[in-house]
């Protein structure tokens, strides 16, 4: 080894590498960029260094991550090219001129004349030295300064890469783990700020991991039930459009637990009515609501109608794959579901509420209606729906039902609009 690296200079500023999400560089205050000309290959070799800078990595290992899936003649002399192509390019992005790579017995190692920080070997480490504490507030401390350095997927951007996935879903797991204790470590002590933080970017990054149940939690701690509630109904719906099921039973509690809570505070009835009141935006058109919430409206309706003799009529529209099946998921289909919201809120009666029932499927309830009245909604509903592409006319059904249930058997509408 050099003396150039054998003695680095000292009292340079950091160089802070930054894996977690966006992956980039900055060397004390400045951020390194680099040429648009630089190679795919170091850029690679450059990820590699610095997160295996503590021990090294293998020859092999290297030839592996890096050449492994293509057909290179000579992979070896690929690698010293590409190692000096990166080498030459540190320096011109700014960096002090250094050596950086050395090889010793067949393995390659990162040095540097200034301290280097990686926020995903950080991430591990404090963990790490985390489970050694016995004191449980010290461990804790130390378990959230890691956890705020996770604002996002190790190395988003580079995906395809076996050795970044096999490091991403290992860093998921110490993340998820850790985040789990210092929850419950949070809940316990009513730290609820704090928890609001973490677990609102846990959501963000793995919306189907059910962290916004415990979002909720913090939400309601704090006093915060209008975002507790759109927390509920935002995941509700992504739920429905994504994966086309209802929210989990750990979700449904906390929108229960909600309800308790949000009627907790003594208010004056004026701030009841303010706090009922739909925003100016959602007054236009008919009311599109969560499934939750048709479901509760439609029992509401149902003890009315008991009342004032007026019968409501539930109708279900469905995008199809233009043979009567069920449109499957993808682009297209997202496109179509898209519009198809548009059209129902302005073609239905400002009186008359909705919602989605499935990735294809709403949900629609006329009050007042008839078999007739259905027959001209959905005709209004398809011409707007079909109003720009012509060709979604056939891809568009529904069926139509009185709400209120009789001994008499219920009729189906009949015809060829009709599933």
């Amino acid at each position: 080894m050099s003396e150039e690296m054998k003695n680095p200079t000292e009292q340079l500023p950091i160089l802070r590498v930054h894996m977690m999400g966006s992956f980039f560089l900055e060397y004390g205050d400045q951020p390194i960029s680099f040429r648009k000309t630089m190679a795919t290959k170091s850029m690679r070799l450059l990820q590699i260094f610095l997160y295996n800078k503590d021990n090294g990595i293998s020859r092999g290992r290297l030839l592996e991550s890096t050449y492994g899936r293509e057909d290179v003649a000579d992979a070896a002399n690929s690698l010293r090219v590409g190692v000096h192509r990166l080498k030459r390019s540190l320096v011109e992005a700014g960096l002090p001129q250094f050596e950086y790579i050395y090889t010793q017995k067949g393995v390659y190692h990162w040095t540097s004349p200034m301290p280097v920080e990686v926020d995903a070997i950080d991430i591990k480490n404090k963990i790490l030295e985390a489970g050694k504490e016995t004191d449980e507030k010290a461990r804790m401390d130390q378990m959230i300064e890691a956890l705020e350095l996770y604002t996002g997927e190790f190395l988003a951007d580079f995906g395809e890469e076996e050795w970044v996935q096999a490091e991403r879903a290992q860093l998921k797991k110490v993340y998820s783990d850790a985040l789990k204790e210092v929850s419950e470590y949070l809940l316990k002590n009513e730290e609820f700020d704090e928890l609001q933080k973490l677990t609102s970017v846990a959501s963000e990054l793995y919306p189907f991991d059910e962290w916004q149940a415990v979002q909720m939690q913090a939400l309601i701690g704090l006093e915060r039930y209008k975002e507790a509630m759109k927390l509920y109904e935002q995941t509700s719906k992504h739920y429905f459009e994504e994966l086309g099921v209802t929210p989990s039973e750990k979700l449904v509690e906390q929108y229960r637990y909600l309800g308790s809570r949000m009627g907790s505070r003594h208010r004056v009835i004026e701030e009841v009515q303010a706090d009922l009141q739909e925003s100016p935006g959602e007054k236009d058109g008919a009311f599109f609501c969560s499934l939750a919430g048709f479901r509760d409206c439609y029992r509401l309706v149902y003890r009315m109608s008991e009342l004032n003799g007026q019968m409501p009529w539930l109708m279900l529209c469905t995008i199809t794959d233009g043979k009567g099946y069920p449109a499957k998921g993808g682009p297209r289909l997202d496109r179509m579901s898209e519009k198809l919201l548009e059209v129902m809120k302005r073609s239905l009666r400002h009186s008359d509420f909705f919602a989605k029932y499935s990735p294809s499927q709403y949900v629609i309830l006329l009050q007042g209606g008839n078999q007739r009245g259905c027959e001209l909604v959905y005709k209004r509903i398809s011409e707007r729906f079909s109003e720009e592409k012509k060709g979604w006319a056939k891809n568009l059904k529904y069926s139509a039902l009185p709400a209120i249930q009789t001994e008499k058997e219920l009729e189906f509408l009949e015809g060829d609009d009709v599933l």
